[in-house]
C-alpha cells in the first residue's frame, strides 16, 4: 500500500513562510524581488537573473508564496525559457499565485520538495515544469544545479536536454483546487462541469509537468486544455531526458525515462480531476513504480479537428478504486480498478442501451478517451501483468462528434473483469466511428455481469473486438439480481451504422451461467426492446485449438428473467444479422447453452459454420425454454412472429463426429413467409439420441433442405431428421452414408412432411438401411385409425405418433398428387427386408439338441420354419423354390420331406440309430442347370462310385 504524509506543511520555519529570498550564486546577475501589485494581487515581481540567449536563469535560497499573494517573473522579450532553482535545502511551499509576465516557459526545481496548497494557481502563457531534480542538464554539458550552486553558463546558446536526479529526490504535493476557466470551443456537444476548479492550470496547448520523487495529489486538480499533463516519479539516480518540440498544440515538451532504473510512488485520490480536453484532445502521461488512483477522474476529450493523443499510465503496480476514471497504462505487475458497485454499473448499462445518451463526465462513468469534434480521440493502451476491474469500475472511449473514437488496447498476462465494463462507442447525434478494442493476454476472465463492448448509435460503424488469449477465455455469471449477464458484444442501435466484428483466438473458451457473445442490430435486453433500428450486424469468428464449451443458464436477473449462455448473432431491425464461424477440436453445448443466428422478422439471418473434430449437443430435458442447440431462425428473436418476412440462415457443420442427445437440436426455421435455410453436415459419424433432432422447418415460405454426408448415421429413442412445413411445400432431405440405423420400435423418424401443401423429397443413398420403414399417407392414417379430416387437422407430425421408426414425405391434407417422394438409391438394402412374423411358436431348441457329445454327423440338424424360410439374398423375394444342393450320397425319398412334425416325433424317441460318417475329401464338382457349382465327394464321371456309411459303436478318438 502506498503511504504518503503531508507533513511538508510543518517543515517550514516561520521566518521563511511566504518569503522569496535570492541567493548570491549568480553574482552580479543575482535575482531581485520588487514588491508590486499585479493583477490586483499584492505580489513579488522577480527581476534580474542571468540571461543567456533565449534562456533566463534565477537562483533562490528560499522560494515560497503565501496565500493571497503572487510572485511574477519578468519576461524579457528575447527569453523563451525561465529556469529557477532553490538552493537553501528547504522545500518550497506555493500557497498563492505563481506567474510569468510574458510567454516564456517556467522551470522550477527544488530537490528538497515542492508543495502546492489548496489555493495555489498558475498565471502564465507558456508551459510549467515543477521538479525535485538536482539540476537541469543542457546540450553542452552544463548543469544548472541546486546543490553545487554553479554560476550561469558562459555560452549564450544552451538547450535543456534533461533533468538530473540524485539519491532520494524530494516529493511533490498538489492540493490546488483554485478556480479558473477551461479553454474549450464555444459550442461543445458535451457539457464539461469543470469550468471553475481547475487547480494548477496552463494555457491552451501547453504542458504542465510534475517530475520528482513521490507525487501525491490528494484532491488537487491539474488542467491543460488541449495540451499535456506529465507526471513522473523516480526513486533512483539518473537522467530524465527532456525534448522541446515546435508543435503549437498538445504541449511542447516530451520526456524519456530510459536512464531511470527505479520509480517512485504516485497517489491520486479524493476526487482529483486531471483534464487535457480541448479543441485538440490533449495527452496525460503518468510514469511511476506504484500508482494509486482513488476517486480520481482523468479526461482527454477531443472537441476540435485535431486528433487527440490520449492517456498513458506506466507503472509497476497500479491500483484504481472508488470510482476512478479514465485509465491507459503500463504496469509491469498488476492493475486493480474498483468502482461504484455492480448495481450502479448495471444502471449505467441499461441507461445507455435505452437512450444512447450518457454524460461521460458523470462520476459514475469512467471515461478513458473521447472526441466531441472532428478530430480523432487518442488511442488507449494498457500494458500490465494483471489487470483487474471489479465492483462496477467502468471505462471506455466515446465519439460525440465527427471525429473517430480512440482505439483501446489491453496487453496483460491476466485480464479479469468482475461486475465491471468497458465500452468503445458512438453516441446519438455524432458521425464518427467508434474505436476498436484489442485484447492480447494469456487469460481473459469476465465474471458476474462484466461487459466488454463496442456500440454504434449513429451511421458510422462500431469498433471491432479482437481477443488473443494464449491459454483461455472464460465468461461466467454466478450472482443473481443483476441486470445483464457477463458478455462481449458489438451492437448497432437506432441508426444505420454497422456493428463491429468479434474475433477470438485462444486454446480454450468457456461460457457459463448465461454469459454470451452477442452481435446485434437493434437491441433487446431481458426481453425488453429498446430499439428496432440498426445497421448490419457484425460477424463472430472463434478459433479455439482445444475446446469451446457453452453451458448453463443465469440466475434470475433483476427483471425476473433468465438467459442461457450463447454465441448469438441477431437482428430486430431490417438489417442482416452477422455470420458465426467456429474452428475448434471439441465443441460442447450443454445445459441450455446454444449457438444462434436469429431475426425478429425483417432482417435476414446470418449463416453458422463450424469446423470441429467433435461436436456434442446435450439438451436440457424437462426445460423446453433452454434446450441446447445450433439454430439459424427467423421469427424467434423476441418471441414467435408468424408475420416475419426475413430469410433464415444456413448451418454448415464439418465434423468428424456429431453427437446430439437429450432434446438437443440443430435447426433452421422460418416462422413467417421467408425462406428457411439449409443444414449441411459432412461427418464421419452422426448420432442422434433421446429425442434429439436435425430440423429444417418453414411456415409459409420455401422449405428447408437438409444434406447429410457421413459414414454412419444413427437415430435412437425418438430422434428425428425433418424438413416439415406448415402451409408451404416440405423441404428436401438428402442422405449419403454407408449405414443408416434405427431400432424399429423407438419412433425415430426421417420426414419431409407438409400440413397443407405438398410433401417434400427424401433421397436415401445408403447401402445399409436398418430399422426404418418407408410409409405413405394412407398407411400412417390407417395405423392411427383417423379419418381424413382428423388426420389433416393434426398439429404434430403424424409419424411422430407411431411407435415405429419411419421415413415419410406426406401431405396431411393433400391428395395423391401432393404426396412427396421417398427414394432409395443404394447397392444393398435392409437385410430384414421381407421378413415376417412366424404363424406359430418356435419349437423349444432344447428338445432338438442332444446332450451326448458323442452324437455328431447326421444326428445334428438345423431346421428353419416359417412361410418359405429365408431368401438366399436380401435382394430376392420371399418364396419356397430354394435350390436343393445334392448330398455326397444319393438320398432316399423319405429323407427329403422332413417337416416339423417329424422332428418333434423323433425328439420323443428313447433310442435312435447312431451313424457316424467319416469326412470324405472333395473329388470333384458338378454344375446344375442354373450354373451353380457344388463340391462332391465322388468322381462325377463314374456314376457307380458312391460312399458307403460306416457305423461306429463308440465315439471316435480325438
Amino acid at each position: 500500500m502506498i503511504l504518503f504524509s503531508i507533513f511538508y506543511l510543518c517543515l517550514f520555519p516561520v521566518s521563511v513562510l511566504g518569503q522569496i529570498i535570492p541567493d548570491s550564486t549568480l553574482g552580479a546577475e543575482s535575482s531581485r524581488t520588487v514588491s508590486d501589485t499585479i493583477n490586483n494581487l499584492p505580489s513579488d515581481r522577480i527581476a534580474g537573473g542571468a540571461t543567456r540567449g533565449s534562456n533566463l536563469f534565477h537562483s533562490f535560497r528560499e522560494f515560497n508564496i503565501g496565500e493571497g499573494r503572487g510572485a511574477y517573473f519578468e519576461n524579457p522579450s528575447a527569453v523563451s525559457n525561465i529556469f529557477t532553482r532553490v538552493t537553501g535545502g528547504n522545500p518550497s511551499k506555493i500557497l498563492g499565485t505563481l506567474g510569468v509576465q510574458g510567454n516564456a516557459n517556467l522551470f522550477l526545481i527544488n530537490p528538497r520538495g515542492l508543495v502546492f496548497g489548496p489555493n495555489a494557481q498558475l498565471d502564465l502563457r507558456g508551459s510549467f515544469v515543477a521538479s525535485t531534480a538536482d539540476s537541469v542538464v543542457f546540450n553542452n554539458g552544463f548543469e544548472f544545479s541546486s546543490t553545487t550552486g554553479q554560476t550561469a553558463p558562459l555560452l549564450t546558446v544552451n538547450i535543456p536536454v534533461g533533468l538530473r536526479f540524485r539519491d532520494n529526490p524530494g516529493a511533490i504535493v498538489n492540493q490546488s483546487t483554485a478556480t479558473g476557466t477551461v479553454n474549450l470551443p464555444a459550442a461543445t456537444p458535451v457539457a464539461i462541469p469543470i469550468t471553475e476548479r481547475v487547480g494548477l492550470a496552463v494555457d491552451k496547448g501547453q504542458t504542465l509537468a510534475l517530475i520528482g520523487g513521490d507525487i501525491q495529489i490528494p484532491g488537487g486538480n491539474l488542467t491543460a486544455s488541449g495540451g499535456q499533463i506529465l507526471l513522473g516519479s523516480t526513486a533512483s539516480p539518473g537522467l530524465v531526458n527532456l525534448a522541446q518540440t515546435s508543435s503549437p498544440q498538445q504541449g511542447s515538451l516530451s520526456l524519456n525515462y530510459g536512464n531511470i532504473q527505479n520509480y517512485g510512488n504516485i497517489q491520486i485520490s479524493n476526487g482529483t480531476l486531471i483534464n487535457t480536453s480541448g479543441t485538440g484532445g490533449g495527452r496525460v502521461e503518468i510514469k511511476g513504480g506504484n500508482v494509486g488512483l482513488g476517486a480520481a477522474r482523468i479526461y482527454a476529450l477531443t472537441f476540435g479537428n485535431i486528433d487527440g493523443k490520449g492517456i498513458d499510465i506506466d507503472a509497476q503496480k497500479l491500483r484504481v478504486q472508488n470510482g476512478t476514471q479514465n485509465i491507459n497504462l503500463r504496469a509491469a505487475d498488476s492493475v486493480e480498478m474498483s468502482g461504484l458497485g455492480i448495481e450502479g454499473f448495471q444502471q449505467i448499462v441499461i441507461k445507455y442501451l435505452a437512450s444512447g445518451l450518457i454524460d461521460p463526465l458523470n462520476p459514475q462513468f469512467v471515461l478513458l478517451n473521447a472526441t466531441a469534434g472532428a478530430g480523432a480521440a487518442g488511442d488507449i493502451k494498457i500494458d500490465t501483468g494483471r489487470l483487474l476491474m471489479r465492483d462496477g469500475a467502468v471505462f471506455g472511449g466515446l465519439a460525440f462528434g465527427a471525429g473517430n473514437g480512440g482505439n483501446l488496447s489491453i496487453r496483460a498476462n491476466t485480464f479479469e473483469m468482475q461486475g465491471s465494463g468497458s465500452n468503445n462507442a458512438t453516441t446519438k447525434g455524432s458521425t464518427g466511428a467508434a474505436g476498436n478494442i484489442t485484447v492480447d493476454v494469456q487469460r481473459l476472465i469476465l465474471r458476474d455481469g462484466a461487459i466488454l463492448a463496442s456500440t454504434s448509435y449513429n451511421a458510422a460503424r462500431s469498433g471491432n473486438i479482437t481477443i488473443k488469449a494464449a491459454e483461455s477465455v472464460q465468461l461466467s455469471n454466478t450472482i443473481s439480481r443483476t441486470a445483464v449477464a457477463s458478455g462481449i458484444s458489438t451492437l448497432t442501435i437506432g441508426s444505420s451504422g454497422k456493428a463491429g466484428d468479434i474475433t477470438i483466438d485462444t486454446k480454450r473458451l468457456s461460457l457459463s451461467g448465461g454469459s454470451a457473445f452477442t452481435l446485434g442490430s437493434g437491441v433487446s435486453v431481458g426481453g425488453v426492446i429498446f430499439s428496432t433500428n440498426g445497421g448490419p450486424g457484425g460477424n463472430l469468428t472463434v478459433r479455439a485449438s482445444e475446446s469451446v464449451e457453452i453451458a448453463g443458464i443465469s440466475e434470475v436477473l433483476s427483471n425476473g428473467n433468465q438467459v442461457a449462455s450463447a454465441f448469438s448473432s441477431g437482428t430486430i431491425s431490417s438489417s442482416r444479422a452477422g455470420d458465426i464461424r467456429i474452428d475448434t477440436r471439441n465443441l460442447i453445448l450443454r445445459d441450455g447453452g446454444f449457438i444462434s443466428s436469429n431475426s425478429s422478422g425483417k432482417g435476414n439471418v446470418g449463416d453458422i459454420t463450424i469446423n470441429a473434430d467433435r461436436i456434442e449437443i446435450n439438451g436440457s430435458l424437462g426445460n423446453p425454454r433452454f434446450n441446447s442447440s445450433i439454430d439459424a431462425s427467423v421469427g424467434k428473436a423476441t418471441g414467435d412472429n408468424p408475420n416475419a418476412t426475413a430469410n433464415a440462415g444456413s448451418v454448415n457443420l464439418n465434423v468428424n463426429r456429431l453427437i446430439v442427445r437429450n432434446e438437443g437440436n440443430v435447426t433452421v426455421q422460418a416462422l413467417g413467409t421467408g425462406r428457411a435455410g439449409n443444414i449441411n453436415v459432412v461427418a464421419n459419424s452422426i448420432a442422434l439420441d433421446n429425442k434429439a433432432s436435425i430440423d429444417g422447418r418453414s411456415a409459409s415460405g420455401v422449405g428447408a433442405n437438409i444434406n447429410l454426408q457421413a459414414q454412419d448415421i444413427q437415430l435412437r429413442r425418438g430422434s428425428r431428421i425433418t424438413t416439415d412445413a406448415g402451409n408451404s411445400e416440405g423441404g428436401n432431405i438428402n442422405i449419403n452414408s454407408n449405414t443408416l440405423l434405427a431400432l424399429p420400435q423407438e419412433n425415430s423418424d426421417i420426414t419431409a412432411n407438409a400440413r397443407t401443401a405438398a410433401g417434400g423429397r427424401v433421397n436415401v443413398n445408403v447401402p445399409n438401411v436398418l430399422g426404418f420403414a418407408a410409409v405413405g399417407r394412407e398407411q400412417v392414417r390407417s395405423r392411427l385409425n383417423l379419418s381424413d379430416a382428423q388426420f389433416a387437422a393434426l398439429q404434430v407430425s403424424p409419424t411422430s405418433l407411431l411407435k415405429s421408426s419411419d421415413i415419410a414425405a406426406i401431405s396431411q391434407s393433400g391428395g395423391p398428387a401432393l404426396q412427396g417422394t421417398v427414394t432409395f438409391r443404394s447397392s444393398g438394402v435392409n437385410p430384414a427386408q421381407g421378413l415376417v412374423e412366424l404363424p406359430q411358436n418356435v419349437v423349444n431348441p432344447a428338445a432338438l439338441i442332444a446332450a451326448n457329445p458323442c452324437i455328431e454327423g447326421a444326428e445334428n440338424e438345423f431346421t428353419v420354419t416359417g412361410r418359405g424360410g429365408v431368401p438366399p439374398s436380401p435382394n430376392d423375394s420371399l418364396g419356397t423354390a430354394e435350390t436343393p444342393f445334392p448330398w455326397v450320397e444319393g438320398s432316399s425319398a423319405t429323407d427329403s420331406g422332413t417337416d416339423l412334425t417329424d422332428v418333434m416325433d423323433r425328439s420323443k424317441r428313447d433310442e435312435r440309430e447312431k451313424k457316424a460318417r467319416e469326412v470324405i475329401p472333395a473329388r470333384g464338382w458338378v454344375v446344375n442347370a442354373n450354373g451353380e457349382v457344388t463340391l462332391v465327394g465322388y468322381n462325377p464321371g463314374n456314376a457307380a462310385d458312391s460312399r458307403n456309411p460306416r457305423s461306429n459303436s463308440v465315439c471316435p478318438p480325438r
